[in-house]
């Protein structure tokens, strides 16, 4: 292939241009990652007896962020199941094989708060207590 005259000095003009659009630029400082901020677990506890949430109600709170805490008797364990069930209270594994008397002396368990980072608001009444431990604990 030949090329003529005018071409031969178009050429550099050419691959001057190419090398001008190929060149990349830095990232502006706004464009920086950050490292993703933790996700909060934090419930308050409630059972109360009777259907409805009353004044003689007993609570707790509970963290699962780091280092298990909060008023809970036994965080450690209570983060541990509710880590095992995904956060999801209504699979919690309970106390399998609790035999509770057929008493109706109803309770009423609910948590508020963030499980890693996602609201929760749960309650469930249960017939009496030994069943809401049967079904809840170590939570409840």
């Amino acid at each position: 292939m030949t090329v003529s005259a005018p071409s031969r000095r178009l050429l550099p003009v050419a691959l001057g241009l190419a090398a001008a659009v190929c060149v990349v630029l830095p990232a502006p400082a706004s464009a920086r990652v950050f490292p993703p901020q933790p996700t909060r677990s934090s419930l308050l506890l409630t059972v109360s007896p009777g259907p409805v949430v009353s004044a003689a109600a007993t609570t707790a709170t509970l963290t699962c962020d780091g280092q298990p805490g909060g008023s809970h008797p036994t965080p450690a364990t209570a983060c541990g199941a509710l880590t095992a069930a995904d956060g999801d209270l209504d699979q919690l594994a309970g106390l399998p094989g609790t035999a509770c008397a057929a008493v109706y002396d109803p309770v009423t368990a609910t948590a508020e708060g963030s499980w890693r980072g996602i609201p929760v608001k749960w309650a469930r009444t249960f017939g009496n207590a030994c069943e809401l431990r049967a079904a809840t604990a170590p939570v409840f």
